[in-house]
């Protein structure tokens, strides 16, 4: 029997790795008492989440190196009675650095938290020759700094965040470091893989820092754990491709740009081509209300509407492999931005104003004056372009070509 031990473990992905990477069934086991799960649960070999990666290690007979220096243990094989205790993130963490080409050597490094994963990655930087480490917490130990002395530290150049601080279902929880006091930081590497861009991810994409999350490093951590079990070898190659299909699938694609442009078509074409549920923000907005978006602008006006709006973006920004239209003003709240990126790959439909003004503007509330469409053009079609993460040119009405540009430019990004 081969399973995860943990607390809550309703959000795992462990399961599904493991049952694609092999053919034996992967049990979640949720206990509240180590002891009798220890006593009366026969297991091949278990991996080990939070809480219990050091609160196992009483019930082993024997530690890997890794996990004996790290004291926290992740994978558990039981070898004719004798349980033995390993750390596979060490190897899921060096893996996932050399995917993404981060380098700690030389580097000064802040780690932010002081848990078992704030201790591995520590030791990885140690081993691996980082010219400096610091650990920042909320609740810091001894040769630890609290999140406000960063000040002191302002020539980092990795950050790592070893805290669930972002992670679903509180995505939206502020990272407790401005990354303005940090100018010299080059990579922000979160350990959170839910959501896909933590609130550090995109803070340091904005400031043109190289991101990396935490799925290839759960990936990675899990196919050493899987080759310990089972005494096999999964090559690199292997894994790359698990990962890449799996990002796209965890991805959503996000249609922004002008009323008119055919977001909710095109959206409805790709959720169709890539097996992706499709969301049409409007139609849900119109579905809890009970009401027309013209009807809501006119009964209850613009700024009400897009607190609505906003309300329906965060819900829908927590979801993973969907096709989501968005309203034309989606764009005028930085917040809406931010929430659809946590999950979601952008795409600006970039529909050039004299196409759009040989469209019926029916059924548009800000577009039932003519002269509004222009002035809506110019005012938004920046905010477009800066928020988008791929660029449709779309001048044509032929939906066929608008189409295959659309797959072309899908596949350079997630290829690239």
């Amino acid at each position: 029997m081969y399973g995860l031990l943990g607390k809550v473990l309703t959000h795992s992905f462990s399961k599904d790795i493991h049952e694609f990477f092999t053919d034996c069934k992967y049990t979640l086991f949720e206990s509240d008492n180590l002891k009798e799960f220890f006593e009366y649960i026969p297991f091949s070999g278990i991996n080990v989440t939070i809480p219990y990666k050091h609160d196992v290690i009483p019930y082993l007979d024997e530690l890997s190196e890794e996990a004996h220096v790290l004291q926290a243990v992740n994978t558990i094989i039981n070898k004719s009675g004798k349980l033995i205790g390993y750390n596979t993130d060490y190897y899921g963490l060096e893996k996932a650095l050399s995917y993404a080409n981060i380098t700690v050597k030389n580097q000064e490094i802040i780690i932010v938290g002081n848990g078992s994963t704030s201790r591995t990655i520590a030791y990885y930087c140690k081993h691996n020759s980082a010219k400096n480490i610091t650990i920042l917490a909320r609740n810091p130990k001894k040769n630890e700094y609290h999140f406000t002395d960063v000040d002191n530290f302002n020539s980092a150049t990795i950050i790592f965040n070893a805290t669930p601080v972002g992670m679903f279902p509180n995505n939206n929880h502020p990272f407790p470091i401005d990354l303005s006091k940090l100018p010299h930081l080059t990579s922000a590497v979160d350990m959170i893989y839910n959501p896909l861009r933590s609130s550090l991810l995109i803070a340091a994409k904005k400031r043109n820092i190289q991101t990396l999350n935490g799925l290839f490093m759960l990936i990675s951590q899990a196919v050493k754990s899987i080759e310990l079990f089972h005494d096999v070898t999964i090559s690199d190659d292997v894994v790359q491709q698990y990962y890449n299909d799996l990002l796209f699938k965890m991805t959503n694609i996000v249609l922004i740009g002008m009323p008119m442009s055919g977001k909710s078509f095109f959206a409805r074409i790709i959720g169709q081509k890539y097996d992706k549920d499709v969301i049409d923000l409007d139609n849900m907005i119109e579905q809890e209300n009970h009401m027309s978006i013209q009807q809501i602008f006119e009964k209850y006006g613009e700024a009400t509407f897009r607190s609505i709006e906003k309300n329906i973006v965060y819900k829908c920004s927590k979801e993973h492999n969907k096709a989501i239209s968005c309203g034309g003003g989606v764009v005028l709240d930085p917040d809406n931005i931010d929430y659809l990126k946590q999950n979601g790959v952008i795409l600006y439909l970039d529909m050039p104003l004299d196409l759009l003004k040989r469209c019926n503007p029916r059924n548009r509330p800000l577009l039932q004056n003519p002269a509004n469409l222009e002035k809506l053009y110019y005012d938004r079609n920046d905010l477009y372009r800066n928020s988008a993460d791929i660029i449709i040119p779309k001048n044509t009405f032929n939906k066929n070509i608008t189409e295959g540009i659309i797959e072309v430019k899908i596949n350079e990004y997630f290829n690239s």
